[in-house]
C-alpha cells in the first residue's frame, strides 16, 4: 500500500542583513521543486498588509495594530498557501513566520504583555501547519545593519529599529531557538558559500523523513 507523501514546512528566520534572501535565492536554484513564500507578503491579502505594516501605506500604525495585521497576514497565509501546498505533500520554504514575530513584536518592540496573545493565536493559526524546520541565521546586529547600509537598503520600518532593538530581536531568535527542537542556528557571518552548505544539509535532512 503507498504511503501518502508527507509535505515538509521549512522556515528560514534571522535578522536583518543575516542573508535571508541571499540563501533562499540558493534554495531556489537546488531545490526549484518547493514552494517558495514569506511572511509578511505571501498572498494577494499580505501584499497589501505588508504594505500597511513595512512601508505606512496607510499611515503610522499604532504598535498593537501592527501586531494585529502581522497576524491577520500569518493567518492568511497559513490558511491559503502553507496549509493547502502541506496536504499536497509539498515542501514550503517561507522567508520568515511565527519566529520573526514573536522576536520582533515582542522582543524587540518590548510588549511582552502580548506575549500570552501572539503565543494562542499563534497556535491556532499555525495549527495545521508544524514546521519541520526552522533555520535561524544568527548575525551580530551592528554587523547585519552594516551589511545593509553597504547595500544601500531603502529600510522597512522593522529595519529602522535602532541597534538597540536589533539586539533585542537576535536575542529573541536564540531564545525561541531553545524552546524548538526542529531549530537550526547557523552562524551567518561567514562567507555564503560557507553558511550555504549548513542550511542546504538541515534542509535536505528535513525533507528526507
Amino acid at each position: 500500500m503507498n504511503r501518502e507523501k508527507k509535505g515538509s514546512f521549512i522556515v528560514i528566520e534571522g535578522g536583518d542583513g543575516a542573508g535571508k534572501d541571499t540563501q533562499i535565492g540558493l534554495l531556489k536554484k537546488d531545490f526549484p521543486q518547493f514552494v517558495y513564500t514569506r511572511e509578511p507578503g505571501g498572498t494577494s491579502l499580505g501584499k497589501t498588509l505588508r504594505g500597511m505594516v513595512l512601508h505606512e501605506t496607510h499611515g503610522s500604525l499604532p504598535l498593537l495594530t501592527e501586531a494585529f495585521l502581522f497576524l491577520a497576514d500569518r493567518a492568511q497565509h497559513a490558511a491559503e498557501v502553507i496549509e493547502p501546498a502541506l496536504k499536497a505533500g509539498k515542501v514550503v520554504v517561507s522567508n520568515r513566520s511565527w519566529v520573526s514575530m514573536m522576536s520582533y513584536q515582542v522582543y524587540g518592540r518590548q510588549q511582552f504583555e502580548l506575549k500570552p496573545i501572539i503565543e494562542a493565536s499563534i497556535k491556532e493559526i499555525f495549527r495545521n501547519t508544524p514546521m519541520s524546520l526552522v533555520v535561524i541565521l544568527d548575525l551580530e546586529p551592528a554587523v547585519g545593519l552594516e551589511r545593509q547600509r553597504q547595500q544601500k537598503t531603502n529600510f522597512d520600518v522593522m529595519e529602522n529599529m535602532d541597534l538597540a532593538a536589533r539586539t533585542r530581536i537576535r536575542d529573541g531568535f536564540l531564545e525561541i531557538a531553545k524552546t524548538l527542537p526542529q531549530a537550526k542556528v547557523i552562524d551567518a557571518s561567514r562567507s555564503v558559500e560557507e553558511v550555504y552548505a549548513g542550511v542546504k544539509a538541515a534542509v535536505e535532512r528535513a525533507t528526507s523523513q
